[in-house]
């Protein structure tokens, strides 16, 4: 990796920490607030649900504008959101603040994927892309036990302050990073601009493969609370798996094509699903997330 690169990643990985701090603990907050079942659907899909709206126009926005605005934009609102969170305890302002931190999440990973695009050659692009990727990884293998343990031990407050520097490190270290854009391209913003036609088939099979890893997030914290176990080391089984995989996949891509690598992974990805909802006990749930992890790691890469 060139130095803008090591430095992207770095910010990606503070980025992503504080995405992940909040990933188990947050489904418990809504909880604690009298949120029922039905409404923490609608609180914790609202966040994918911002992000994928934005994500197409990020796309365009980064092509017209430059990397460097979305990635600072996308920082400033992971500060913001998780001292939003501190005051927020009704259904309708967790949703307001869950769309506003969803954007964010459109906005950063997607200029910062460009960027990477950028300075990757060619005949690497798959494998860079894989590695930057990992920094996502690294952070959900430490953030969703650590803001369990820090819900545990000190509560919420401390929690989305935690969330709030990370993202603040992100915003720092994303400030130095140089625009790869070499020149705007003055494409009007359109619906065929913002979505390509190749795009749309790869970009349906992410979300779907999304909406897997979306339903784990918004209720396996609570399933593993029941059972006395939590769900951190399920995510950091899966994030380990998942870092360790991607580069791999990833150059697999570049030699074998992106159609065999990602339809391979969907079918462990599903395996893992499967194997998660028979798990009993810690070994059934250490099973399920290497299975998940070996899938999501393969698959994703490869959609990109």
């Amino acid at each position: 990796m060139t130095a803008t690169l090591r430095l992207l990643w770095a910010s990606a990985f503070a980025f992503f920490l504080s995405f992940y701090l909040l990933l188990s603990a947050l489904p418990l907050y809504a909880r604690e607030a009298g949120v029922s079942d039905g409404a923490l659907d609608l609180v914790i899909g609202s966040f994918a649900l911002a992000s994928m709206l934005v994500r197409p126009w990020a796309g365009w926005a980064s092509d017209r504008f430059g990397r460097r605005p979305l990635l600072l934009a996308g920082a400033a609102l992971f500060v913001v959101a998780p001292v939003a969170y501190t005051v927020t305890v009704t259904v309708p302002a967790l949703v307001l603040v869950r769309l506003l931190h969803g954007a964010g999440m459109g906005l950063f990973p997607t200029a910062a994927s460009a960027l990477v695009a950028d300075a990757a050659p060619p005949a690497r692009r798959g494998e860079l892309l894989g590695s930057f990727g990992a920094a996502a990884n690294v952070a959900m293998a430490a953030g969703p036990g650590a803001g369990v343990a820090l819900v545990e031990r000190a509560g919420f407050v401390p929690l989305f302050a935690a969330s709030a520097v990370a993202a603040a490190g992100a915003l720092a270290l994303t400030a130095p990073v140089p625009e790869s854009l070499a020149e705007p391209k003055r494409v009007p913003l359109r619906l065929d601009a913002a979505l390509s036609a190749a795009a749309l088939s790869p970009s349906l099979v992410a979300l779907c493969l999304m909406v897997t890893y979306g339903a784990q997030v918004a209720f396996l914290p609570i399933h593993a609370q029941a059972q006395g176990v939590n769900s951190g080391l399920f995510f950091l089984v899966f994030a380990l798996v998942v870092a360790g995989v991607r580069g791999h996949a990833g150059r697999l891509s570049d030699r074998l094509g992106r159609t065999p690598v990602a339809a391979t992974g969907l079918v462990l990805a599903a395996a893992g699903v499967a194997a998660l909802a028979l798990a009993r006990g810690l070994g059934g749930l250490t099973v399920a997330a290497a299975l998940y992890g070996v899938g999501f790691g393969s698959a994703q890469p490869a959609l990109m």
